[in-house]
């Protein structure tokens, strides 16, 4: 069986609020730890999922799907 991932970014994020993120991270930018940020924002900052990633519960489920489970 697969081991499949879903790949971690703002749109697999627990912390994706929609129009905000509600993650913690350190800025690419400036070097700077940061709580919270608009969406848009973040997805440019962090392509790849910051540290404070956690999988959303419906990324989580669709990962489960794509390895039978």
């Amino acid at each position: 069986m697969d081991n499949e991932k879903i790949e971690k970014s703002c749109a697999t994020c627990e912390f994706n609020f929609g129009n905000v993120c509600a993650g913690y991270g350190t800025r690419t930018d400036n070097g700077r730890e940061t709580y919270g940020m608009p969406m848009e924002e973040a997805e440019k900052m962090f392509p790849t999922g910051c540290v404070d990633y956690g999988i959303s519960l419906e990324a989580f489920i669709e990962q489960e799907k794509m390895n039978g489970r």
